[in-house]
């Protein structure tokens, strides 16, 4: 990770996040000008970027389904990768745990086939 380091994003998405839920634009408005700004930025970045928007969206009703397959088919794909250059041990192993409760809390979640509802 070459900008960031990993608590540090961690909390940036939070509170970036929440700056925008500050803006009573709305929270699906709040969740994709967030992920917007946050996506693309490394291999690694990407992966926190989508742990962290999928533990915002496990705290809402209902989740897009468009969210819900794109993070639960990006996460499952980080057990494959050698991360061990750019996280601590400390760091994988918080980044681990996150994503299995991500994924599992993405499969049962109640489903919103609405890109545009609240």
């Amino acid at each position: 990770m070459e900008s960031w380091e990993y608590n540090e994003l961690v909390e940036a998405i939070n509170e970036d996040y929440n700056e925008y839920v500050k803006l009573n634009r709305g929270l699906e408005y709040a969740i994709a000008r967030t992920v917007n700004d946050y996506m693309n930025m490394g291999r690694v970045e990407d992966f926190i970027v989508d742990t962290v928007i999928g533990e915002i969206l496990l705290s809402k009703k209902k989740v897009f389904i468009g969210y819900v397959e794109g993070i639960k088919k990006r996460l499952s794909m980080f057990e494959d990768l050698d991360v061990t250059s750019e996280l601590t041990h400390e760091e994988i192993a918080d980044l681990t745990t996150r994503i299995e409760k991500v994924l599992d809390g993405l499969s049962k979640v109640e489903i919103d086939y609405n890109p545009y509802s609240e």
